[in-house]
Formats: structure tokens, C-alpha cells, sequence
């Protein structure tokens, strides 16, 4: 089964909720990947990672909203300060270092390999992405807590959770299992 991303038009709009959400981004979030320091690419068989060490920039929260949020006295309020993100870097980083060949190129940007999350240039991104599913770090809240810069619509979001559960379990699901997607502004988790 193929999983088919929201249109490039549909994936960002400014923060609205007072609380993070899963899927958001943050500019400058300084990650420190813990690898040999002349390390750019790592290999593995036939496939190269980018594995840094990168300078701060954008980031995907992945942690789930209703895990750092749950039991937060008042209610809407957070309980635990761990955050779990992954990076984003630009797509023609990764085709420089030759990651991404020509011949994925279409399927990086179809968002079918699922090492990567493709991003769309748009909201706060100003040149295609990736987000690395698998490269996340974990840092403490007031880390990030100003650089939130946009969140995804209910239709990303939507296919963020396909993607974490493709990444994470090797199960690619139809997102209709999911059931519809919240309005953009109505989304708790």
C-alpha cells in the first residue's frame, strides 16, 4: 500500500494552541548527535545517513502531546519538560552528500522512503526538507520553549502519525484507519 502525502500547500500554519503539539517546528534547536567528530556521512551497506554533528536549526517535536501534557496540574499545563525531536535539514544537503540519488529523488519527495518526512518549502521552512525519523534527541522544554514556529495542519499531522508508526513498527497503514483528521485549530494531541 502507498501512503500519499498532503498537497505541498497543506502542511503548515501559525502556532494558535498554547500548548505544543505533536508535528510542531522549531527554529534553532541546537543538536548535539553524539557521533565521531569528523563523521558527516555514516554508511551502512548500501545506504549513507547524514549523521551530523549539525549546527542549530529547524526541528520536529515527536513526542506524543497527550505524554507531556498528561496529568499537568491545571489542566493544559505540562507535566514532564523531556521533548522528543527530530532534525530537519534541507533536501539539496542530502543530495549534495549524495544521499538522496536521482533516482529517489521522486521518491524522497512522494515521502515513500521511511527513514525521512518529506517538509515542503512553506510556513517556516524556506527550501524543501526532510525530517530525519531516525535521529531523535531528547532535550528539556525551555530548550525550544520560544522557537516554536509554525504546526502542522490536521491533514500532516495526520500523515506524520502514519509515518511514526511506518518508522517505528514497519507497518504502513491506511491513515483512514485513523479515521478523519481534526480541523486544523481543533487538534488536542
Amino acid at each position: 500500500m502507498s501512503v500519499t502525502r498532503p498537497a505541498d500547500d497543506r502542511y503548515y500554519v501559525e502556532p494558535w494552541s498554547d500548548t505544543f503539539l505533536q508535528g510542531d517546528v522549531f527554529a534553532d534547536v541546537p543538536f548535539a548527535i553524539p557521533a565521531p567528530p569528523d563523521a558527516i556521512l555514516m554508511s551502512e551497506g548500501e545506504r549513507r545517513f547524514l549523521s551530523g554533528p549539525f549546527d542549530a536549526g529547524p526541528a520536529m517535536l515527536i513526542s506524543p502531546s497527550c505524554t507531556i501534557s498528561a496529568q499537568g496540574t491545571p489542566p493544559g499545563t505540562y507535566s514532564m519538560p523531556a521533548r522528543t525531536l527530530i532534525p530537519i535539514r534541507p533536501v539539496a544537503e542530502l543530495q549534495d552528500a549524495a544521499i538522496i540519488t536521482n533516482i529517489n529523488i521522486g521518491n524522497l519527495r512522494a515521502d515513500r522512503l521511511r527513514n525521512y518526512l518529506y517538509l515542503p518549502s512553506g510556513g517556516p521552512l524556506t527550501e524543501e526538507s526532510v525530517a530525519f525519523m531516525y535521529m531523535p534527541l531528547t532535550m528539556h522544554h525551555d530548550v525550544i520553549a520560544s522557537e516554536r514556529r509554525a504546526q502542522l495542519t490536521a491533514a500532516a499531522y495526520w500523515h506524520l502519525r502514519v509515518k511514526l508508526i511506518a518508522y517505528n513498527s514497519g507497518l504502513v497503514i491506511d491513515p483512514a484507519v485513523l479515521g478523519d483528521p481534526p480541523a486544523d485549530a481543533e487538534r488536542t494531541d
